[in-house]
């Protein structure tokens, strides 16, 4: 099969979207399909090079793309199977690019993967600002892709489209993967040392997180992986209320990052906004049991299996149980957690997304 993807989201960013599109597209090729993918000119994975702005507001790693005369000529000529575009983006003038390929008989479909309406709800204080650019984003992402009626991809726990198109039935969902060689199971580990990796940005808690270590830093240490928006913030106010063994280590390589799983005895999370939350897959794959909030996803995907590491993020009680439950439990739950994480492969969800083209291929 000869399948174009267009994805502002690559390699060196490090979302979970980028993480999914990186290794479709690496999996895509190994099973024999010719793959041509466009992006911003700072990713390796993009052979084809779009105009592309940084996105400083939100994260300074994205890049807003725009179309080009070489995309439309390609799209025209290349005789492909299948056009997938990555969303969510601005600028790239979907609707166009919609038309073209029905206009011309090409099979096309798109993904979205992150919450946006919940997502931006931590960023615009302003209810009336928030309602005009929620409004301002699906006229512009949504609607024409269900008005056109172009296949709609998205992992399970994706609500946007629940919430802003309480009309629209059903997308295809897109399973989930992970890479056991990079993230390995390892018995060792540094005892009372918790680890938090993510982006540094209000939809994750953080401030919550630093207020339930303080609770325990006289016995804990905890290690803070990744960048964001808040960072400074966040570092002030772990000064500001004196709070001992925290490190900020900043931007670690994706490829780096099994390390510091696997150095640590519990993985803590205060997200209560993911459409997935990689990290804690990848947290599980190294052997290190997840300790994390109680939310639609996580519930969702973790409570049946390990039960007593969920609490409620509001609870300083709950929080102390789970994390009293990792020590008196840590080799078990190391061994869970890898079993756990075994039932996930980047090579499945790739056969699964390609049996999602065979269904949604018309032409």
């Amino acid at each position: 099969m000869k399948i174009l993807i267009l994805s502002e989201y690559l390699h060196p960013q490090t979302s979970g979207i980028t993480i999914r599109i990186e290794y479709y597209i690496k999996y895509l090729r190994k099973f024999g399909h010719e793959v041509i993918v466009y992006g911003p000119g700072n990713c390796p994975t993009a052979n084809r090079i779009l105009f592309s702005i940084p996105f400083y507001y939100i994260n300074k790693d994205i890049r807003i793309c725009f179309p080009s005369f070489q995309l439309y000529k390609d799209i025209l000529f290349g005789k492909y199977q299948m056009i997938h575009i990555v969303g969510p983006n601005l600028f790239l003038l979907t609707i166009i690019i919609y038309l073209f390929c029905l206009l011309m008989k090409i099979n096309i479909c798109t993904s979205y993967h992150t919450n946006i309406y919940e997502f931006l709800q931590q960023y615009i204080e302003n209810h009336s600002i928030f309602q005009l650019i929620s409004n301002v984003g699906y006229y512009t992402n949504y609607y024409p892709t269900i008005r056109l009626k172009i296949p709609i991809l998205h992992p399970e726990n994706y609500t946007d489209l629940q919430i802003l198109c309480p009309n629209y039935s059903k997308g295809y969902i897109l399973s989930t993967g992970i890479d056991h060689q990079l993230f390995f199971f390892s018995k060792n580990f540094i005892r009372n040392k918790l680890i938090s990796i993510g982006r540094i940005a209000p939809e994750k808690n953080l401030f919550r997180l630093i207020d339930l270590f303080s609770l325990i830093q006289s016995d804990y240490t905890l290690d803070i992986v990744g960048f964001g928006p808040i960072e400074s913030q966040l570092k002030d106010y772990v000064q500001r209320k004196n709070i001992e063994n925290i490190r900020f280590l900043g931007r670690i390589p994706y490829d780096q990052l099994y390390q510091f799983y696997q150095s640590a005895q519990a993985f803590l999370c205060t997200s209560l906004n993911e459409s997935y939350g990689f990290t804690l897959l990848e947290s599980l794959s190294c052997g290190t049991p997840i300790i994390y909030p109680k939310c639609r996803v996580f519930t969702k995907l973790y409570q049946k299996d390990f039960p007593q590491l969920e609490f409620d993020v509001n609870d300083d009680e709950e929080f102390l149980n789970a994390l009293t439950y990792v020590q008196e439990n840590t080799q078990i739950l190391r061994e869970l957690s890898r079993k756990y994480a075994e039932k996930y492969s980047w090579e499945k969800s790739t056969e699964d997304l390609l049996d999602i083209y065979k269904q949604i291929s018309i032409f």
